[in-house]
């Protein structure tokens, strides 16, 4: 048999007691409802201080599995499965300490501390762009020329359909399929403008000069219409420069 090492209450006790609780729990709801509008008002101040960007930034990708066990011992990772390992160069300042380390397909994320051995190999990554443009504000027919055509197209949609400055654009394609992207520009500056129509490479001109004459004839008790047409076919000729090609 348990004892009991509570005293029993009487009714009026009884009810002392849920009225205690009721209000304990009412205190309770209370301040749960004070936090959590304390909360939004300081997300909602907070959410105009916060600005979400985004940043293009080296990554060495290494499927071979001699360097993937190579840096994997290199930076204590612990897996047993890693068939893929990307070091993204997140400092900007080249690859080393400090970076980031993500393997596939588990996407975990490390921080490397490269050895000597490990750090030499890092300093020979670096990223140089095919082609890169970095220029003042200039007009798009000063890039007329391949590969400046494409940066010259991408700046002449950007001059039609976009009246203000700041933009970013982020443009990737592959066998996949093609990846547009556009952040910090300002959605009031758009407004479409359809491309003018192309201008064709030749040009065919063809003048057609009407001459109209009519003639009459008297005679006596008698008149005579006589009603002459004249078509003249008028003729130019071109020179070109030895060399010209033309089709």
């Amino acid at each position: 048999m348990k004892t009991r090492f509570f005293p029993r209450l009487s009714k009026e006790g009884v009810k002392g007691w849920f009225r205690i609780k009721a209000r304990f729990v009412l205190l309770i709801a209370t301040a749960v409802c004070v936090i959590f509008i304390l909360s939004l008002n300081l997300f909602s101040q907070e959410g105009n201080k916060i600005v979400v960007d985004k940043i293009s930034v080296p990554v060495v990708t290494i499927t071979d599995p001699q360097l993937i066990d190579f840096f994997m011992f290199e930076f204590f990772v612990a897996e047993t499965l890693v068939t893929r390992l990307d070091i993204i160069d997140a400092t900007g300042n080249g690859f080393g300490e400090d970076d980031l380390v993500k393997t596939y397909p588990s996407e975990a994320i490390y921080f490397p501390v490269p050895s000597d051995s490990a750090q030499k190999i890092m300093n020979s990554w670096q990223f140089k762009a095919n082609f890169q443009i970095v220029t003042e504000h200039r007009q798009p027919e000063e890039f007329e020329n391949a590969p400046n055509g494409i940066f010259a197209g991408i700046l002449r949609g950007v001059n039609r359909n976009y009246s203000d400055q700041p933009m970013k654009i982020l443009f990737e394609r592959d066998d996949k399929g093609v990846t547009f992207e556009m952040w910090g520009y300002n959605p009031g500056a758009l407004n479409y403008a359809p491309p003018p129509p192309a201008v064709p490479d030749s040009v065919v001109t063809y003048d057609l000069v009407r001459v109209f004459r009519a003639d009459t004839l008297m005679k006596a008790d008698t008149k005579l219409y006589d009603l002459i047409y004249v078509y003249k076919s008028v003729s130019d000729t071109v020179y070109f420069e030895n060399g010209a090609k033309v089709e």
